[in-house]
């Protein structure tokens, strides 16, 4: 497990973490639902020991950048309290550190019989314990820690989940706001840089919770990779610098939108060439992948998926197209389309979207369905 929050010395970072971490301890401890809980885990970059560290300019004072991802896992019977005492924590948290802190609860059994998956695997491989039974996750790691098992449609998901990032970076370039100045797009841009290489290494059983790992893991020889995977590999060492070093640069609107097109193509032809990988299936362009017959998640059960879009239809007041297949499939249906930023797209993605396709009506609609299904 991790030894340090950073790749690099901060001790006074170092000690506000230490000391938020003992005393979040002591809250859980002193919990009512506490003998319920199995343990207490930072995970993300800074439960691995590669936390960003933030400089404003090269001479400020360096502060925390990413999110403090915690990971509560309880029996179920402790489910709903815990959850409250999350949502508290979590408000409590951001106070005490200045950064976003959120809390994942997990139920035991359940994640003792979970499906192999990215997440899971990062979480086991690479965490800091807090409070708790210190061997459940490391116990698990024998099968949940195999990157050999990770199904391809976690690959999807990462593109997916980094091209909804371009997507949305896309949208604060066309509306011109504050997004564009405060880091948001440079962001996302990074991020995006990171998957694309990522996602290959995931498709080849390479994959690892340490990005300096996964860097090192993409100099050797693969057996499967897309176009322009020079092009990938120097974008992840870009990605991975930004990740344990952030940096604002602040370049101008007409340097944003380069890199947006550049990534954007970049994109669909890695999330094209993986979907024909983990399908079968040949996708020449995003509009052939957003018109293709059949599921594009044949992983997940038809039944169980019909029942979700009936849920979205009677709590949400609204369902994706393709009630057979997951409703994430409509999204990564639109997406490509989104992407190429053209007059066709947008009609495309609206017409699964149902709504106008103006940047602004297009974006909320998308948006309302990623959260849940991201």
């Amino acid at each position: 497990m991790a030894e340090s929050y950073f790749p690099d010395s901060a001790p006074a970072l170092s000690a506000r973490l230490d000391a938020y971490l003992a005393a979040l301890a002591e809250r859980l401890a002193a919990a009512p639902f506490a003998p319920a809980v199995t343990v207490l885990a930072l995970g993300g970059g800074y439960g691995r020991g590669e936390g960003g560290i933030f400089r404003a300019t090269p001479d400020a004072e360096p502060t925390l950048y990413n999110d403090l991802e915690f990971y509560l896992v309880v029996q179920p019977r402790a489910a709903d309290p815990a959850r409250a005492w999350a949502a508290a924590e979590a408000h409590r948290g951001e106070t005490a550190v200045g950064i976003e802190v959120e809390f994942k609860v997990l139920a035991a059994p359940a994640l003792a019989a979970a499906a192999p998956s990215m997440f899971y695997c990062d979480l086991v491989a690479g965490h800091r314990f807090v409070w708790g039974d210190a061997a459940f996750l490391p116990g698990l790691a024998p099968r949940l820690g195999d990157p050999t098992r990770i199904p391809a449609h976690e690959a999807t998901r990462l593109l997916f989940n980094r091209g909804a990032g371009l997507f949305y970076a896309q949208c604060a370039l066309a509306r011109g706001d504050s997004r564009v100045h405060d880091g948001f797009v440079e962001r996302n841009h990074a991020k995006c840089r990171l998957a694309l290489a990522d996602a290959v290494l995931a498709l080849n059983g390479r994959h690892h919770g340490s990005c300096r790992e996964r860097a090192a893991r993409l100099a050797g020889p693969l057996g499967r990779v897309p176009p322009g995977w020079a092009q990938l590999r120097d974008w992840h060492r870009e990605g991975v610098e930004f990740k344990l070093h952030p940096r604002h640069r602040h370049p101008e609107a007409a340097a944003l939108g380069a890199a947006q097109a550049q990534l954007a193509t970049a994109w669909r032809e890695v999330f094209l060439w993986a979907e024909g990988l983990r399908l079968g299936r040949t996708f020449p362009d995003a509009t052939a992948y957003a018109t293709a017959s059949g599921r594009l998640l044949p992983e997940f059960s038809a039944a169980r998926n019909v029942l979700l879009h009936l849920r979205d239809r009677l709590r949400r007041g609204g369902a994706l197209p393709g009630w057979t297949d997951y409703p994430r499939a409509a999204l990564q249906r639109c997406l490509g389309p989104l992407l190429a930023n053209d007059d066709a797209g947008r009609r495309l993605a609206a017409g699964l979207l149902g709504c106008a396709p103006e940047t602004a009506a297009l974006e909320s609609a998308f948006r309302r369905w990623w959260v849940h299904y991201n």
